[in-house]
């Protein structure tokens, strides 16, 4: 049976990190957690992921072999210190591994140091176009390892045909070795059902508008705020998530009058209870991978704006779709589900036909072991 090594995840599974990183986990995390249990059906999975207290260094369940390293607290520690302890703790697997799958730009240099030294394939998931959220030189300097591990990686895995061409466009590069795979998650745990957090939450029967991220500048949440500074009719958006932005959107929103609009909720474990009673569904992200967020409201029967980075929505068939940092179409295309419910009933019944029928985790699963067989010969 094909083994495969797994890194980047920061935690897994997921709820084990139980307040020892008050930063919270991402779609990485997600990623891997709703994926491994499919995949390891048909293969052999070792996953490297943090420490947290309470937890075993290694565990082994089935096809899934787990083992936490150590790792240092802090923004700009947290994720370096978990590679290199990763780095150091794949190297008593390597004798066993046939495959190393990597999760974002510096697990991806591990595993070609990994891949270089035992002679092993690499297989690489960018986690979107990161670079573009940071500055000068630390910009410059992202994008050159990024392209880096594009080049070199032996297949590199996009969440969909548009982030693909994307990446082409960025880095300048044909990536023949790229392949699509749409994101599997549990497309039945998140069926449009009524939910009673709407009275807890003080919202009566306003359009809901919800995103769910976290909140950092390359999402784009002050420009969906300021879009949705003038709307008309009787709306509720609820901003689901923290980060480093909160402080910053929670002043924008005060100074826009919008306090009575915007519900803070912070980081939220029902997921499913909250898009359940979500109507419409905004992403204004200006780089993503595929959020499995956005699956997850396509799966709830949320009609979704998103921008036009790449992800995996058709124009008035699945969602509406506009141009990154274009306020005013953004708040066009919002309003214009806020006016109208068979449009968002439209677009959301569609929508869950859309993940229904490509984006189970048995698909995904199946997709990824056909790219290990053929790597491995097997």
């Amino acid at each position: 049976m094909v083994k495969v090594l797994v890194l980047g995840s920061k935690e897994y599974p997921f709820g084990t990190n139980k307040g020892d990183d008050p930063i919270p986990s991402g779609g990485m995390e997600t990623y891997v957690d709703d994926l491994a249990p499919e995949l390891s059906k048909l293969c052999e999975l070792v996953i490297m992921t943090r420490k947290f207290r309470g937890t075993k260094k290694l565990e082994k369940k089935g096809n899934i072999t787990v083992c936490r390293v150590p790792w240092l607290k802090g923004k700009w520690l947290r994720n370096p210190s978990f590679n290199f302890a990763s780095f150091v703790s794949s190297i008593g697997f390597m004798k066993d591994v046939d495959i190393i799958y990597s999760n974002g730009i510096i697990s991806g240099l591990v595993a070609l140091k990994l891949g270089k030294l035992f002679g092993k394939k690499t297989v690489y998931r960018p986690a979107g176009i990161g670079f573009l959220q940071y500055r000068f030189p630390l910009k410059q300097a992202l994008f050159a390892l990024e392209r880096f591990v594009l080049k070199r990686s032996s297949v590199v895995i996009f969440h969909s045909e548009g982030e693909k061409k994307n990446a082409q466009n960025h880095f300048g590069l044909k990536l023949r070795h790229g392949h699509a795979i749409l994101t599997g998650f549990p497309v039945d745990k998140f069926s449009r059902k009524g939910s009673g957090l709407k009275k807890s939450m003080g919202i009566g029967n306003e359009t809901v508008i919800t995103t769910i991220a976290r909140f950092v500048p390359v999402k784009g949440l002050d420009y969906m705020l300021k879009a949705c500074s003038r709307l008309k009719g009787k709306f509720k958006i609820l901003m689901v998530g923290s980060g480093p932005e909160e402080e910053m959107l929670v002043k924008l929103v005060r100074g826009m009058g919008m306090e009575k609009d915007v519900i803070f909720t912070g980081f939220r474990h029902d997921i499913p209870d909250i898009l359940g009673m979500t109507d419409i569904y905004v992403i204004s992200s200006f780089s993503e991978g595929l959020p499995t967020s956005l699956l997850e409201a396509m799966a709830a029967g949320n009609a979704c704006v998103v921008t036009d980075i790449g992800l995996p929505v058709d124009h008035m068939k699945t969602g509406l779709v506009v141009m990154p940092r274009n306020m005013q179409a953004l708040r066009n295309d919002i309003q214009s589900l806020v006016d109208d419910p068979a449009l968002r009933k439209k677009l959301g019944e569609n929508a869950v036909k859309f993940v229904s029928e490509n984006c189970t985790q048995k698909m995904a699963a199946r997709k990824h072991m056909d790219i290990f067989s053929k790597l491995v010969g097997r």
